[in-house]
């Protein structure tokens, strides 16, 4: 009676289109129809619910963090890792976390950019943070990023944060850090603090 009563809403094909495009969906789905066979339609949901809670909180806690490179023949910049005719700035990295920075995925971020950092050959002489992405950066993540600023300009690394919102430039200057993030504000572009840079003659 199970079978019969939860047998419409299993669609073959829709379970194919999740395992090609999401493999974390996928589970969800298989978990939840599992629990509704063996537990009840109730339990069967909140599996899938607990499930995609937890997925959810380990993909906050690591969120991309997108190494960006300039669209040929334009002044716009682009994940490289997804266009990879994307052009590197010489002395120049510009990265991008892809999510709001708070305090259990802010370390992870500035862990990554630090590392990609270290893994150069020629260490860079400027390093851009673009906070476009992030609509939300909380109090422990304003300091986190001032602190990050400061280990970079201590190695002789010029460190900018371009582009946040207005919700976070108020957060970086109520905490004191935005002059270690080169004095947040909303006209600096990337491609503004690029030729910036360029024209100081530091590359």
């Amino acid at each position: 009676m199970v079978l019969v009563a939860v047998a419409g809403l299993f669609k073959v094909s829709t379970l194919k289109e999740l395992w090609r495009d999401d493999r974390s969906e996928f589970v969800v789905a298989i978990a939840a129809f599992g629990g509704v066979l063996t537990s009840g339609l109730l339990r069967g949901v909140m599996i899938g619910a607990l499930i995609s809670l937890v997925q959810l909180v380990r993909e906050s806690s690591r969120p991309h963090v997108a190494l960006l490179g300039r669209i040929p023949g334009a002044r716009r910049f682009s994940d490289r890792e997804r266009h990879q005719d994307n052009e590197l700035i010489p002395g120049v990295l510009i990265f991008r976390p892809e999510s709001s920075l708070v305090y259990f995925n802010v370390d992870n971020v500035c862990d990554a950019i630090l590392s990609r950092v270290r893994a150069e050959p020629v260490p860079p002489k400027l390093v851009l943070l673009d906070l476009s992405a992030a609509p939300h950066v909380d109090m422990q993540s304003a300091h986190t990023l001032g602190s990050m600023a400061d280990e970079l300009t201590a190695k002789g690394i010029r460190f900018q944060a371009v582009e946040p919102r207005s919700s976070v430039r108020d957060r970086l200057r109520n905490e004191d850090v935005d002059s270690k993030l080169g004095e947040v504000n909303r006209f600096t572009s990337i491609a503004d603090a690029i030729e910036d840079f360029q024209k100081s003659g530091d590359q």
